[in-house]
Formats: C-alpha cells, sequence, structure tokens
C-alpha cells in the first residue's frame, strides 16, 4: 500500500486564488486586447469620483461663420482702415452620460481533493470566466456605439444617399432610425456594397467634418469599418477590391511591463482611406420596433436578436451551455459599422485603473474581480468551493458622436461556389 501524497489546507488554496487575481484580470485584458474590433476604436478616459453617476459634457460645435464659405467678401486694402469685419461666433451644447455597472459570479470551483484537482478545475474555470467578460464587453460597446450614434444609414436601392443617411450632429445622439434628422427612412433591400461605404466615408468626411485614425502602420489616415465576416468577404469579391485586401496591421497596448498584440485590422497600408475589422456577433434583426427618441418624436429601433440560446443540460445538474441561436443565423438584416477617430471615450472610475505594475488602458479594464470564499453552516462549511465574481463598470463620454455610422443592410445569401451537374 503506497504512502498517501503530501497535503494542502484548502484555506491555502483559496489564498492562492485571491492573490491569483491580478492573473486573471490581466489574462482578460490581453484577451480583450487581441480580440476585440471595438476597443481599438474608443479613446479610453477615468470618470473621476465625487461627480455623482450622471455627468454633464459640453461639446464645442464648429464655430459659425459671419460670412459666406461660398463667395467670402474681400474689400480693398486702401479701404479697410475703420473696419471691424464680420461677426464670427462659438457654441456648445451639453449632453449628459451615465455610470452603469453589469455584476456576475464565475463558474464554481472545487477544492475538495487537493492541489492538483483544483488547479485543473481552477484553469478551466479561468478561460471560462476569461472569455465571458470580453464577450460580454464586445456587445456593450458594439451596441452603445450603435445605439448612441449620431449618425444612421438604411441601404434602401432606391433612394439617395442623403434620403439613406440620417442625422449627422452631435445632438442625433439616441434618436433612433427614422426620427428626427430622416428625410426618408426606410427599411434596407440591398447588401452593403464598398462602393456604397466609400460614399459614406466621403460623407463623413467632407459633409461632417470626421476625424480619420491617424497613419501608423497602415500607411494613410483611415476610417474604420467593422462588419461580419460575410460583408467583409463580399467587399473583397467586389471589383477592383479583392486584390487589395490582403495584409494585416496590428496595434498594441502594454500591460506593465508586458507588450500585447492589439486586435488586427485586415488591410496594411488602409485600402482607399479605409481599415477593416471583423465582429463575430454582429447585430442582426428580422424586424423594427416603435418608441420615442429623446425629444418624444416618434421613432423605431431594430429588436435585436440574441446570437446565442441558452440549453439546459437536462440531466438534474442544474448546468446549461450557449449554442448559435438559428434565428440570428439566418436573420434578414444586420448592422456593420463605419467609425471616425475621437467619437466616444470609454471610461472607468478612477480606483479600477490598476495597482502597482497592473497598469491598463482604461478602455481595456473590466472592473472589479473578487474570490468569493465563505464558510457556512451548510454545502461548504469544510471550504470546499469558491468562485470569482466580476462587477463591469463603464461610461461612454460621447464627443463626436456622429462620426460613427451604423449601417444596416439586407443580408445575402453566401455564395457557395456549387454547381450542379
Amino acid at each position: 500500500m503506497s504512502a498517501p501524497g503530501p497535503t494542502i489546507d484548502t484555506s491555502a488554496i483559496s489564498n492562492i486564488a485571491v492573490r491569483d487575481t491580478n492573473r486573471l484580470v490581466g489574462s482578460v485584458a490581453k484577451a480583450l486586447a487581441a480580440n476585440s474590433p471595438w476597443i481599438n476604436v474608443l479613446r479610453g478616459g477615468v470618470f473621476k469620483s465625487g461627480m455623482g453617476d450622471t455627468v454633464l459634457s459640453s461639446v464645442e460645435m464648429q464655430a459659425a461663420p459671419g460670412d459666406s464659405f461660398a463667395q467670402p467678401t474681400f474689400i480693398d486694402q486702401s479701404d479697410i482702415a475703420g473696419t471691424t469685419g464680420t461677426d464670427e461666433s462659438t457654441g456648445k451644447i451639453t449632453l449628459d452620460y451615465t455610470l452603469q455597472a453589469k455584476r456576475g459570479t464565475g463558474p464554481k470551483v472545487s477544492v475538495k481533493q487537493g492541489f492538483g484537482a483544483f488547479k485543473s478545475s481552477y484553469l478551466s474555470a479561468e478561460d471560462a470566466l476569461r472569455k465571458l467578460v470580453v464577450q460580454y464587453m464586445n456587445a456593450d460597446v458594439q451596441y452603445q456605439l450603435v445605439y448612441q450614434s449620431g449618425s444612421k444609414f438604411s441601404c434602401k436601392a432606391s433612394q439617395t444617399l442623403l434620403q439613406n443617411f440620417g442625422g449627422g450632429t452631435e445632438v442625433s445622439r439616441n434618436r433612433g432610425w427614422g426620427g428626427t434628422g430622416w428625410s426618408s427612412f426606410a427599411l434596407p433591400d440591398a447588401p452593403l456594397t464598398f462602393k456604397a461605404l466609400h460614399a459614406i466615408a466621403r460623407y463623413l468626411k467632407e459633409a461632417l467634418f470626421a476625424e480619420m485614425f491617424p497613419a501608423g502602420d497602415k500607411g494613410q489616415a483611415h476610417f474604420r469599418f467593422i462588419g461580419s465576416s460575410d460583408i467583409i468577404e463580399a467587399f473583397r469579391n467586389e471589383t477592383g477590391v479583392n486584390a487589395s485586401l490582403t495584409a494585416l496591421t496590428t496595434g498594441g497596448y502594454k500591460l506593465g511591463e508586458e507588450g500585447l498584440t492589439g486586435y488586427s485590422f485586415e488591410t496594411s497600408p488602409a485600402y482607399r482611406g479605409l481599415a477593416f475589422g471583423v465582429t463575430h456577433r454582429p447585430l442582426r434583426f428580422n424586424a423594427m420596433g416603435t418608441g420615442t427618441d429623446p425629444d418624444n418624436v416618434p421613432t423605431t429601433q431594430p429588436i435585436y436578436l440574441n446570437p446565442v440560446t441558452i440549453v439546459a443540460k437536462g440531466d438534474g445538474s442544474n448546468q446549461n451551455y450557449a449554442i448559435a441561436n438559428s434565428t440570428w443565423l439566418g436573420s434578414t438584416y444586420e448592422v456593420g459599422v463605419l467609425i471616425a477617430e475621437g467619437s466616444f471615450e470609454r471610461q472607468v472610475p478612477e480606483e479600477y485603473v490598476g495597482e502597482g505594475s497592473f497598469k491598463f488602458a482604461p478602455q481595456l479594464h473590466m472592473g472589479e474581480l473578487e474570490w468569493h470564499y465563505v464558510k457556512d453552516n451548510d454545502t461548504n462549511q469544510w471550504g470546499d468551493y469558491g468562485w470569482h465574481k466580476y462587477q463591469i463598470t463603464r461610461a461612454y463620454r460621447p464627443l463626436r458622436p456622429q462620426f460613427v455610422v451604423p449601417i444596416m443592410y439586407k443580408r445575402a445569401q453566401s455564395d457557395l461556389g456549387l454547381t450542379a451537374i
């Protein structure tokens, strides 16, 4: 009979998990940097304490000229003495934003069977929690950018660009689809094309004076488009485009002293002023719902479909798992997003930015993460179980919300290249 192996106190195992929280936080930040197309388009900021949960942000508007930009009035130098010239003016508007939070708990970890079993179960629980938090943050950024955007576009084939375009100003934030700022809103009946996307990008630059992301490794200043893999593949197949969308670019973040590879946009240099990123869970819908905008004007919002369906294991173990939602997979409409630089700032409370060597770009930080371990007089009286609990706290400060243009389009059937013989 073999001698018993070494033992370890379950409280010590719990202490390992407590100390390991920083490593798990860092793991989430790394995964977010590498797998999120949305984080790369936002500025990061800090929500200062003592300011209340809702903050008013003052946004400087474009200066109002006192003369025509088509034919400015100049007079002879000899006649200018004693004149004051035209009266120019500036103006500001105030936009509010609110600090919000989400809480959740990770999978329960068993420490009963000693260190070896704990290590295995803890690593699997860590991986599950990391993936879950990254998916929540991606989904949150995507939805908030689309919902709070000050510009929107619908791909209706029979209408002009201006008829398909809604909003276009700071005060158009949260206006919905078809409300204030639309000349003729209609549900899309066509897939998005690169030709249409480039026309929207030119309008964003020339009419809305949007700022482009700096050149960096992409060779030229650019806007960023984030869409499904299907729509990006459709762009590649357009004449004149397919040969150009080939290379990869990378950005970077630093976590403490450790370098990270950021999410890769798909062109280097950016093709005709556009860089592309893929979201694996784009917003999709089959119908529109009714509502009102901030001025109580009737408007419509898509009824977005949850991309996953929860399935109960059904064996009495109280375990559930997620699979792809068939309705989402076969949906009629989809939303892609064209983004200029300086649209929103994702803020986190100042106490969440990090401690010691664990410093994060604010937009990467997930919030609070703690190991929960409590002995009780029932199932956990021996300290057999523990789990991580998390809280994501963030606010989106509007800078130029009209620099985000969600584009709704009708999904096309994928060309499988199959030919009957």
